[in-house]
């Protein structure tokens, strides 16, 4: 809305934080209902909700990609549990949503409101960047410091030039890799653990061939019919002729394959081919190119396997006792430096840390640090928090220097150009009303600012135009002149005529999804004993 993040007073005063929370309280409302009337979804659904919603958590093979998911919920300050439940109720939300309120305004009713939202409105336009305006009487302003005027501006004004909060944080940072190279194991572990696991290190038969795609089983056929009488690379040739799709396949398992394939795959001899395979995707033949006979990896085939297996379950143990053996300590009271002490890791410390509105780029772990360090009392060791994968924290605070206005000295450049822009806005303010008094005419004020006048037809979804303007254009009488200022951008605008639609045939139906939602909402509401904690309201908003 104004191309930049909102202050706390903003979002008061356009009460967005009671818009966000009472729509959190009607979702809450409604999935309690659900819960309460046993209405479920299959899990199924759910996990193809999960991978619609956040495709870049799955790998190319459609199974979660751990590393990933891990970044996601860390920056999200999520757990898996609560992702699931999200899913979950906004799957259930659009069943019942489709089958209850997926009801359109009445024909007739719909007409006018098509016509209305479809409408264009003729205006005479004047657009310009606010620094390019020059005040008739700019050069008798007085830029100083001791100006009465800025000082006053700089008073009625004092909250939007804040020095914001800033903390000094200690953190303890446990990451798995640091931890590796102490628990590589000796050549006697490496040998004992082959011998009692040879069978994890059989490398199982694999093949190489070749798989023929067709949309129907007649296609396949007369393919094979044609082929019966060619070698390999002859098929391989008439195919590419016949632009017929085919993938090749290099050591696969039979295991990696769907079973209808892999039960044909592995009892083709090599150079044979097979018969019309059926699978929920395609049509399928098949050519066997090379077998790769089942094979017992030796003991040096498999020391970097078992080295890192080993190495792996050490560290993973190790860290597991770490991380309890610290938590029982945050319990009791241990100082962030006795805990480092008893358990030999380093202190970090971030000084004179602000609170970040986006993650320092390149920098997660800095980021999250500072991100807790926010949402942690003064001198109050914080819990463990699992911020990537294998990587974790503990932060103290151990210095606040609270926000407070700067002082105008601090201030002065930014404060006087505020003020001049303050005057630049009351001039054409003024210069509006009085030509709105008398002329009417946009060309005077066009005139004044030396400026051309655009003539342009708007409608509600022109995307060229900021909100505030349409805004204002749509909420305006014919022959009536607006001011609209959208950050440094100034719009003057009047509106000449209003057309509405002539046709009707490509008019859509307006859905009452929303407004029986919310009524439905409001009457589950009324045996609801609801309450707010203000207090906690308040403090997060005054983080903004």
């Amino acid at each position: 809305m104004f191309g930049r993040p909102l202050t706390g007073e903003e979002i008061q005063a356009f009460q967005i934080h009671s818009m966000a929370l009472n729509q959190l309280i009607n979702n809450a409302v409604f999935e309690n209902e659900f819960d309460k009337k046993d209405f479920i979804i299959d899990e199924v659904v759910i996990a193809s909700e999960t991978k619609k919603r956040f495709p870049n958590l799955y790998n190319e093979d459609n199974t979660l990609n751990d590393t990933a998911l891990n970044s996601f919920l860390s920056q999200q300050s999520l757990k898996i549990d609560d992702v699931v439940k999200i899913i979950d109720y906004e799957a259930r939300s659009q069943v019942f949503d489709k089958l209850f309120f997926k009801i359109n305004y009445p024909q007739e009713v719909g007409k006018i409101l098509n016509k209305h939202i479809n409408h264009t409105r003729n205006i005479d336009l004047i657009k310009f960047n606010i620094n390019d305006f020059n005040l008739p009487n700019y050069n008798d302003l007085d830029f100083s410091i001791t100006n009465n005027q800025i000082q006053d501006y700089f008073a009625q004004n004092t909250k939007s030039y804040i020095n914001p909060e800033k903390r000094d944080i200690s953190y303890l940072l446990i990451d798995k890799k640091d931890f590796e190279d102490q628990f590589f194991p000796s050549n006697t572990q490496i040998e004992k653990y082959y011998n009692k696991n040879k069978a994890l290190f059989l490398e199982t038969e694999k093949r190489d061939f070749i798989q023929f795609n067709f949309k129907n089983i007649e296609e396949a056929s007369q393919f094979k019919t044609n082929i019966t009488s060619l070698n390999f690379q002859q098929i391989i040739k008439f195919s590419k002729e016949n632009k017929i799709k085919f993938n090749e396949f290099i050591e696969v398992s039979k295991n990696e394959v769907l079973e209808s394939l892999s039960n044909v795959i592995f009892n083709l001899d090599i150079g044979q081919i097979s018969e019309v395979v059926e699978t929920p995707l395609a049509r399928h033949i098949v050519i066997i190119n090379k077998i790769h006979p089942e094979n017992q990896k030796t003991l040096n085939q498999s020391i970097n396997e078992i080295s890192n297996t080993l190495k792996e379950v050490e560290t993973d143990s190790f860290l597991s006792d770490l991380k309890n053996r610290i938590s029982q300590q945050i319990l009791e009271g241990f100082s962030l430096e006795e805990i480092a002490n008893d358990n030999s890791l380093k202190i970090n410390t971030i000084k004179r840390a602000e609170r970040q509105i986006n993650q320092i780029e390149n920098d997660i772990i800095k980021s999250e640090v500072i991100a807790k360090g926010f949402a942690t009392n003064k001198d109050f060791v914080s819990d463990i928090s699992e911020i990537q994968e294998n990587v974790s924290i503990i932060v103290n605070v151990d210095q606040i220097e609270f926000e407070k206005p700067f002082e105008l000295q601090e201030v002065f450049e930014e404060v006087s150009n505020d003020w001049l822009t303050s005057l630049k806005i009351e001039n054409l303010e003024e210069k509006i009303k009085e030509i709105s008094k008398s002329t009417k005419s946009i060309q005077d004020i066009a005139s004044y600012l030396k400026i051309q006048i655009e003539n342009n037809d708007l409608k509600l979804d022109d995307i060229n135009y900021p909100s505030i303007l349409k805004n204002d254009v749509f909420a305006n009488d014919i022959n009536e002149i607006a001011l609209s200022i959208a950050s440094e951008d100034i719009y003057i605008s009047k509106v000449n005529n209003i057309t509405f639609p002539e046709q009707e045939s490509n008019l859509q139906s307006i859905p009452l999804l929303s407004e029986l939602k919310s009524n439905f909402g409001s009457e589950i509401i009324k045996n609801k004993n609801i309450s707010t904690n203000d207090n906690l309201i308040q403090a997060l908003i005054s983080q903004y």
